[in-house]
């Protein structure tokens, strides 16, 4: 396609943040897709009412139509008028709009002004009617209004005023209705939910910009940083005055220019500390970022922030203000930063803290990192031209770009009943689903249907080989009941109490009801939805995916008999009246011909896996300089990964209780929501303990490499534990109990050492102490999981299950 970027281009001419923003979108679409791209500026001026009539003007009248695509930008690009016409909104004309409080200006025309052409633009724009024509009528209106101006009250062209407010509203609401454009996207939540930016309830996607800059750095951690320009709403003298309560001899740098300029350096000149450094290069600011402690950036509601992104690609913590706007999308308080009130010693506490503790910024700016690094200007063109692609914070629809699905009348279709989404994959459950579902897509059409906890983030899926997600939060009537339950029982009942109300959620059981018609094959992956087995047609084959022995993992953790009674009946109606089973040990499948009678015949042990090709081995030099780069170079780093499974939290005590005590000199890196679970039930962590908390694949593989050895401390549970497979991919040696090696081919001393918990603290000395052992094990693991644990290998055992069971 031939498509058009259309934004204004302010006289006298500025190269601000949005100007450089849209070379980088025109940049991006020409570098990364297939299309054609240019950049189209139009001059104007807004110094008063008539130079902003003016500027709309033109852009009603632009002529287009030989491109295949337009992008309008910012107001009042988008009056512009083309039948394939995609919305990128930086921002509406603030001062009209969210900030035209702060003019203390009337919202209505007064009725002394009311009379002649300015009654009737105000009738035409007040008719309710959005047409072209009328748009025509009340440019005609105004341009009348503009030749006899002289013999109005000058008060009716005040700028900003009632009068401009109202005509620039009515071409806004005309130029953004859903029938003049295709896509609506912005580039911030923050930005999103603005009243009256948008028309209501039309879908606005969000896709972030990257900055123009790419190659950040992270050297030292010397003095605070901001870049900004120096005026009122970027609140600079918030960060001046923060540094009277900072004691520290820290030099605070600011870089910028603006009409704040001098009454800023006024306010600065007698602490030495603070440098005003005006404007500075590319270059100079790459290592301005790089070598600070921090980023601070405290501006009063700002669109986006690109200053945060920065920071946080230069692996750098931010410093903002609750009322910042675009920044808190992407600051997490205590991890990638602080979020203050916006007050001076609210701020200077985060700093001090700073000081005294360089680690914490090191570490959080990381984290910083990970939350930012897929800010690139590629995935930014894909989400700009391709709508397939777009997605938010909250919720997302993903797909690949420029491929069609796969299917076809002779492809069988699966059906999988899960209660939580695979996607992104996090958890163990949900690396099994995401894995092996996505491998059996390029054979059958493969549906997950998931119902999920109502607040809980989730990602509808649609992959290019056949693989789709559907994910239905729970409804209210049926989290009512489960927070009953759990109440009473004093533990989360979230999957179990699935067996006694998921009737409730219609939304999901109809949904069920609906693909259940077309599928040949049913997927129950744990027991607790096989009370949705009653819709499902007799003539289906029915498939029980058991990821442990939920009854004997749950047995200990509920303690209450009546619903330890409902797990054992409903597991053991899925076993028995199921036509296939799979399990992910042989210890599993043993266990379910003992405990309720299955047939051996039809269950399949399919192990968990790891995907090689995406967790690398890490070789000691990797380790080394990411150890380097996060302050960490002067530990011995013990990684231990887990989700909130309340095996994991039985790991995690005794690492606790016992290992961090025993080794105070070294850092624990504990990597999951396991964090969380252990925070609510016993409080604080040692202070050698790093605790990362739930993070994306990408962070977790970027973590990895930081560990000199992993442990897996595991007591009790069935199945067999992803994150050994994930340590042994990574090139991490292991200690691990019996129960954390359960299910795998693995020896001690060969792949991993494995010993009773007592051991354990001998036997990390032992491994930390000699490299050669280190390093037979990191080998040895690295070659079981290829042959043998990898998603590709265990899915094709499925896959030819799958073909005698429909064949």
């Amino acid at each position: 396609m031939k498509i058009a970027i259309v934004a204004p281009s302010p006289v006298p001419f500025t190269l601000g943040g949005a100007e450089l923003l849209f070379l980088g979108m025109q940049n991006s679409i020409n570098k990364n897709t297939s299309h054609q791209c240019e950049l189209i500026k139009v001059p104007v001026k807004e110094n008063n009412f008539w130079d902003l009539i003016d500027s709309y003007y033109k852009f009603y009248q632009l002529d287009l139509s030989y491109f295949d695509m337009v992008i309008s930008t910012k107001y009042p690009s988008w009056m512009l008028k083309h039948q394939n016409h995609t919305v990128y909104m930086v921002h509406h004309l603030r001062g009209l709009f969210d900030t035209y409080h702060f003019c203390n200006e009337a919202y209505a025309v007064s009725s002394k002004l009311r009379t002649g052409l300015v009654e009737e633009v105000l009738d035409l724009i007040h008719n309710g009617n959005k047409t072209e024509k009328n748009v025509d009528n009340v440019f005609e209106k105004l341009f009348e209004l503009k030749k006899e101006q002289k013999k109005y009250d000058k008060e009716t062209f005040k700028f900003p005023g009632p009068f401009i407010r109202e005509i620039i509203h009515f071409f806004d609401e005309y130029a953004l209705a859903p029938d003049r454009v295709n896509r609506h996207l912005t580039m911030s939540n923050n930005v999103k939910k603005r009243a009256d930016y948008f028309p209501p309830n039309v879908q606005v996607d969000v896709n972030y910009p990257p900055s123009k800059i790419e190659n950040f750095e992270c050297n030292s951690y010397s003095y605070l940083f901001t870049a900004s320009r120096l005026d009122g709403p970027k609140r600079i003298d918030l960060l001046v005055k923060a540094m009277k309560y900072v004691p520290h001899n820290v030099k605070l740098k600011i870089a910028g220019t603006g009409p704040d300029d001098e009454k800023l350096k006024k306010m600065a000149e007698n602490d030495h500390r603070i440098e005003f450094l005006g404007f500075v290069s590319e270059d100079e600011l790459i290592k301005l970022y790089s070598d600070s402690l921090a980023v601070l950036f405290v501006p009063y509601d700002e669109d986006y922030g690109l200053i945060t992104i920065e920071g946080m690609m230069s692996k750098k913590l931010v410093i903002t203000a609750k009322d910042s706007g675009g920044p808190l999308e992407f600051v997490k308080d205590s991890e990638t930063g602080y979020i203050v009130e916006p007050e001076p010693q609210k701020i200077a506490e985060k700093i001090n803290y700073l000081i005294e503790n360089s680690d914490a910024a090191r570490t959080m700016g990381f984290v910083a990192y990970q939350a930012v690094k897929n800010i690139t200007w590629k995935n930014f063109a894909y989400c700009l031209v391709d709508k397939k692609t777009i997605s938010t914070p909250y919720r997302e629809d993903i797909s690949i770009p420029d491929k069609k699905t796969i299917s076809t009348p002779d492809r069988k279709k699966i059906l999988v009943l899960s209660t939580y989404s695979c996607y992104p994959p996090r958890g163990g459950g949900q690396h099994r689903l995401y894995n092996i579902y996505s491998l059996l897509a390029k054979e059958f059409d493969v549906t997950i249907c998931s119902i999920i906890e109502t607040n809980k983030q989730y990602q509808n899926l649609v992959l290019d080989n056949g693989l789709r997600q559907i994910c239905i939060p729970q409804s209210t009537e049926h989290a009512r009941y489960q927070w009953v339950a759990e109440k009473k029982v004093g533990v989360n009942l979230y999957d179990v109490a699935m067996i006694d109300f998921v009737d409730y959620s219609k939304e999901y059981v109809e949904k069920i009801k609906e693909l259940e018609v077309d599928s040949d094959i049913v997927v129950f992956s744990h027991p607790y939805l096989w009370p949705l087995n009653k819709f499902i047609d007799h003539n289906k084959r029915v498939i029980y995916e058991a990821h442990n022995l939920e009854y004997l993992l749950k047995k200990d953790y509920v303690k209450d008999s009546r619903y330890i009674s409902k797990i054992y009946t409903t597991e053991k109606e899925a076993a028995l009246k199921s036509d296939l089973i799979l399990c992910t040990s042989e210890e599993d499948k043993q266990n379910l011909i003992e405990v309720y009678g299955s047939n051996p015949e039809k269950i399949l042990v399919t192990p968990n896996g790891v995907d090689t090709t995406r967790i690398h081995f890490v070789k000691n030099e990797e380790r080394e300089k990411q150890k380097e780069i996060t302050g960490l170079s002067d530990f011995t780093t013990i990684i231990f990964v887990g989700s909130w499974h309340p095996p994991n939290l039985e790991a995690l005590k005794f690492i606790t209780d016992e290992l961090c005590r025993r080794h105070t000199q070294y850092k624990f890196l504990v990597v999951g929501s396991v964090k969380d679970y252990y925070l609510n039930e016993y409080g604080k962590l040692p202070q050698n303990v790093l605790a990362f908390g739930t993070v994306d694949e990408d962070e977790k593989y970027e973590i990895y490499k930081l560990a000199d050895i992993a442990i897996n401390p595991m007591f009790s549970g069935s199945g067999t534990n992803l994150k050994m497979l994930d340590y042994m991919s990574a090139g991490i040696p292991v200690v691990s109990t019996p129960v954390g090696a359960r299910g795998l081919d693995t020896e001690n001393e060969v792949h991993a050492l494995i010993c009773p918990a007592e051991e354990f603290h001998a036997k990390i000395s032992l491994l930390l102490e000699n490299e050669e052992l280190q390093q037979r094990l990191k080998i040895n693991a690295r070659n079981l999981v290829e042959q043998k644990y990898s998603w590709e290998i265990i899915a094709q055992s499925i896959i030819a299950k799958l073909r005698e069971e429909v064949n």
